[in-house]
């Protein structure tokens, strides 16, 4: 019950702007999670689950743009107004979603050419995925107060956990009765609702610009923010481990769930994932009141070690009840990590380097996803032992959660929420080398 009141009347406070860029928002999260299942499932049904490195290839194409865009990415954010570029990587996704659907709906003779199709269109997708995703946190200070941003935060983070909840269920539907390119379809129609949502906020104040300096100066003055500020540091290397073990149980999660846990329908495995997804929202839900609590830094390391321990116990069962629970637990673990992470940068950057320190620590922590993923899957298939390697690797958030307490980020990252001031950094230039 702690801050329920205070909870409630800070959320109000939120406004109507930021009420349409989180519906615009979790709309598109609703088409990325249904995705999450009907493009595995659409790449098992071409490769009939011979190997899990197609599944692997996937995922990196998807997730590799946040790296490889993000240092030079993130200058372009500060030089261009934000909304306009959420708008344009929807309508970009809802293209790609129709495309994939065409080919879906019209399989050629032979498997690879179609398989060929969805590693295009996941690189396509994780483009402009990592374009609005880093284009959305970097316009929220300018749309939410500062003392407000862990809430919105939550609320985000929230509807991600919602939506993982809700669109793996209608993906396991539509492919288990119809067929894969109807959950293509919708995937596309959710980016253009989304589109239209966030074109309908209207203009967005611009933050404070610095100088410009050329693009390779602010983009490398980016990073070395990034790297001077020992909170922001910190907190990215954790995100970046703990994205190396994700990289490999997302990738291979269809395998996991038939290897593992017995979960060998489809039906099945939506539910497995809605079970991260109500853990998830649950944890959302948890994580301001506990960030008023004990502050950002505790709440981010406690989070990192339920989410490991939880995981760890999730594989010891298989699909049934005690399994679903333990799931629950880590999503709830999961989201007590990321609503402080993304208030932390959002706190403790300046507004004039915003999109560039952001996208940075998006683009490190990221870049280790598509390598857990495709060396996790290489182990896995060359050893023969999936189970073991699955078991092994979330052992490496608890290792990395215990690490975390000897930092700043367990003694010192409150933020605003304790009226402690930002250990100097709006003092800090654009041009500090």
């Amino acid at each position: 019950m702690l801050g329920r009141g205070r909870h409630k009347a800070t959320r109000s406070k939120l406004g109507r702007r930021y009420d349409l860029l989180w519906f615009g928002q979790a709309v598109s999260q609703l088409g990325d999670y249904v995705a999450y299942l009907t493009v595995p499932l659409f790449v098992l049904s071409l490769n009939r689950g011979e190997s899990s490195l197609d599944f692997a290839i996937t995922y990196s194409l998807e997730n590799i743009p946040t790296f490889l865009f993000g240092l030079l990415g993130g200058v372009m954010l500060d030089r261009m107004r934000l909304r306009p570029l959420m708008i344009v990587a929807d309508v970009a996704r809802a293209a790609a979603f129709f495309w994939l659907a065409w080919v879906a709906a019209n399989p050629g003779p032979d498997p690879q050419s179609s398989l060929y199709a969805v590693f295009t269109v996941a690189f396509l997708i994780g483009s402009f995925s990592a374009l609005f995703g880093n284009a959305l946190y970097a316009m929220l200070p300018s749309v939410v107060e500062a003392h407000h941003l862990a809430v919105a935060n939550a609320r985000i983070a929230a509807s991600q956990q919602a939506t993982l909840a809700l669109g793996p269920l209608l993906a396991g539907v539509l492919v288990s009765q119809v067929s894969h390119w109807p959950a293509f379809v919708l995937n596309g129609l959710t980016f253009l609702v989304s589109a239209v949502s966030i074109a309908m906020i209207g203009p967005v104040p611009k933050p404070e610009r610095g100088p410009r300096i050329g693009i390779l100066s602010e983009a490398i003055n980016g990073l070395l923010y990034l790297w001077n500020e020992i909170r922001l540091r910190i907190s990215t290397a954790a995100a970046a481990i703990a994205n190396f073990v994700m990289g490999f149980l997302e990738a291979t999660f269809v395998v996991l769930a038939d290897d593992v846990l017995g979960a060998t329908s489809d039906w099945q495995k939506g539910v497995l994932l809605a079970a991260l997804g109500i853990g998830g929202v649950a944890g959302a839900a948890f994580a301001p009141s506990l960030v008023r609590f004990i502050g950002l830094g505790k709440t981010m390391v406690t989070g990192l070690a339920v989410f490991g321990l939880a995981f760890l116990s999730a594989l010891q069962y298989p699909f049934g009840f005690a399994g679903l629970t333990m799931f629950f637990v880590a999503f709830f673990g999961l989201s007590m990590v990321n609503v402080p992470l993304a208030t932390i940068r959002q706190t403790y950057t300046p507004p004039v380097m915003l999109g560039r320190v952001i996208t940075a620590a998006r683009a490190i922590g990221w870049a280790t996803l598509p390598i857990g993923s495709l060396l996790g899957a290489a182990i896995a298939d060359s050893s023969g032992n999936y189970a073991v390697v699955a078991t092994v690797s979330p052992i490496l958030l608890v290792v990395t959660a215990v690490a975390l307490v000897f930092t700043p980020v367990w003694t010192d990252a409150f933020g605003p929420t304790r009226g402690r001031r930002r250990a100097g950094a709006p003092e800090r230039s654009t041009a500090t080398p």
